[in-house]
Order: structure tokens, then sequence, then C-alpha cells
């Protein structure tokens, strides 16, 4: 009996710890809006929550800070949820702080998981609408999704390939990420393949193939790219990164192995190290999402959602492309950014 009693006192503990962190951090919440208003004599219409899975993400970070400009010129105050918290909430304990807070709207990166498409069909359920970012669940009761159109992500990426592209074989490994494949990842993958294949020249042959980064594992971005970069029989002509940590691994790697002039790296996102990487050629591009526009079209979603009942199903976010010729007025472009 004593053993069936533990287990179960140990679950309820746990438990109650979770609703306890989650409360006090209702609590927090709620006063720190309280005292934002009073302090700016600011009544705020709205108020919404950005629930990510990368809190130290540059990417997200620049998404959050265009938002929450955007969204203070529309009368609605945005908070990150778990964003710089001393407790780690997993995105799952932020939507449901979420919810019991009772947020006018959800701005969220999911998963895949279906405990995050139960936690979003939830927060529909109780009236809290929820826009999907950068990853889609079709499957969940979200309102809307804003994204990259996955056609021309892959057009876009196949087109730089083509360019990088010699006489002969050319090897070409695309990293993902299992927490995130689903069918607009597969949508880009095809339309990749088909513009390398219908621009190819005479004489070049390509092959393609996918390494897939387990978040769930112990290891980690750094750890997958050192294996590729350490078996020098594999190690593919083009790497191609979908996001920016695995750009900056690889940007580094490529020193460390002497690599060199022997591989080309097509990054996702920007960084200071991804830009200096262009730079000093290192790399030759990187594809960058525009986050303050991802911002604000989330932002536009949620408050045409509760204007008139119902919102546009998808918003389509643009790409830029940042090579040697670009990287220096992108770079004065962050810079300035940043200062103001």
């Amino acid at each position: 009996m004593k053993k069936i009693i533990v287990p179960i006192i140990l679950g309820l503990s746990a438990a109650t710890a979770v609703l306890l962190g989650m409360w006090f951090y209702y609590n927090k919440s709620i006063r720190e809006i309280e005292e934002q208003s009073m302090a700016s004599s600011t009544v705020y219409d709205k108020h919404y929550a950005m629930i990510s899975g990368e809190d130290d993400s540059l990417l997200w970070r620049s998404i959050y800070n265009s938002a929450r400009e955007y969204a203070s010129g529309e009368n609605a105050y945005l908070e990150w949820v778990g964003a710089d918290s001393v407790t780690d909430y997993l995105a799952e304990d932020c939507i449901r702080i979420g919810i019991a807070s009772k947020v006018d709207g959800i701005i969220l990166q999911p998963d895949g998981s279906s405990t995050m498409t139960a936690l979003i069909n939830s927060a529909a359920e109780q009236g809290i609408p929820v826009v999907t970012v950068l990853n889609d669940d079709s499957e969940s009761s979200r309102v809307s999704f804003v994204g990259l159109n996955s056609y021309q992500m892959g057009e876009i990426y196949g087109q730089q390939i083509l360019k990088l592209l010699g006489e002969g074989e050319t090897s070409i490994q695309v990293l993902t990420h299992s927490s995130t494949e689903d069918i607009n990842t597969n949508l880009m993958y095809s339309k990749m393949n088909s513009v390398v294949e219908q621009g190819k020249k005479k004489g070049q042959t390509v092959n393609i193939s996918t390494y897939s980064i387990d978040n769930s594992m112990s290891f980690d971005a750094e750890e997958v790219i050192r294996d590729i970069f350490v078996n020098s029989e594999t190690l593919p002509d083009i790497l191609i990164c979908l996001d920016s940590v695995s750009t900056e691994c690889a940007c580094q790697a490529i020193i460390d192995y002497n690599e060199v002039g022997n591989v080309d790296i097509i990054g996702y996102y920007t960084s200071s190290s991804i830009l200096d990487a262009i730079e000093k050629d290192l790399m030759p591009v990187t594809i960058v999402i525009d986050t303050e526009q991802i911002g604000q079209l989330s932002i536009n979603a949620l408050n045409e959602y509760h204007s008139l009942g119902y919102v546009s199903n998808y918003f389509n976010a643009e790409l830029n492309i940042i090579t040697k010729s670009n990287v220096n007025a992108f770079a004065r472009g962050q810079e300035t950014e940043v200062q103001n």
C-alpha cells in the first residue's frame, strides 16, 4: 500500500507546485501590467500573450520587439510569457498560464505535439483566439497562421543552390528539426528539389538528403554539426541550415575543421556572427525572414478577429537574401535599429 501511496503523494505535490508557480506567475504578470498602465497612464483594450519554445532566440526577440511596439500603437499590451523568468516554463505551461490569465489572444509557435494541439483547442473553447507563427498547426482550432510560403521558400533555396553548383556531382544536406517537420517543410523541400532539377546544367548531378536534429535528445545542433564535419566521407558540398542556431554552429565548424572553401553554407536568419561570416567569405548567403512584418501581422490577425469575428486563414511573410554584396548595408540597418 505504501508503494502506491508514495508515488501518488509525490505526483500531487508536483502538480501542486506547478499550479502554485502558474498562480504566482499570473499574479506577478497582472501586477506588472497594472504598474505599467499606471506609470504610463495608459489603459489597454487588449492583453495578448506571446509564447515560443525559443526564449533566447534572436529571431523571436526581434519578432517580440516588433509586435510589442505595434501592439502598443493599437492600444494593446503584449506579454512574452515565460521569457526572462526565473522558472523555466515549458511552452505548454505558458499556454496554460495564458488561458488561466484569460488573455485576449495568444501568439504561439507550436511544436507539432498532440498536447499543444489540445491546448490550442482548449484556448479556443474559452474564447481565446490563437495565432500560430512560423510553425503551423492546421489540425487545431487556431484562427490564423503567420509564416512563410513554403513554395516561395523552396524557390529561394533552390535558386541559391543553383548558384553554387559546379561541374559533376554535388552533395547537399538539409538540416531539419524533427519536432517541426510537417507538411510545410515537405512542400518546401519538394519545391527546392524541383527548382534544382529544372535549373541544373548539363553535366551537373545533385544528391540532396536531409539530416534531422531531434531536440528531444540530449545532443543539440552543435553536436550534430560536429558529427557531420568529423566524418569527411559524408561531408556535403552544400549545407543548408533552417534556423539561426544551426547556421552559427555551422559557421564555427567550418573554421574549427578547416573546411573553409570546401563546404558552402546556406544559412537562415541573421546575427552579428552570421553577418561577419558572410563578410569574411566563410558562407555565401543567408535567408532572412522579415521579423518586423511577422510581429505586425500577428497583432493585426488578433485585432481583426476581435473586430470582425473572423480573420484570414494565412498571412505570408517576406524573405530577404543577404550576400556579400549587401551585407554591410544590412549590418548598418541593424545597428541603427539597436540604437533606436
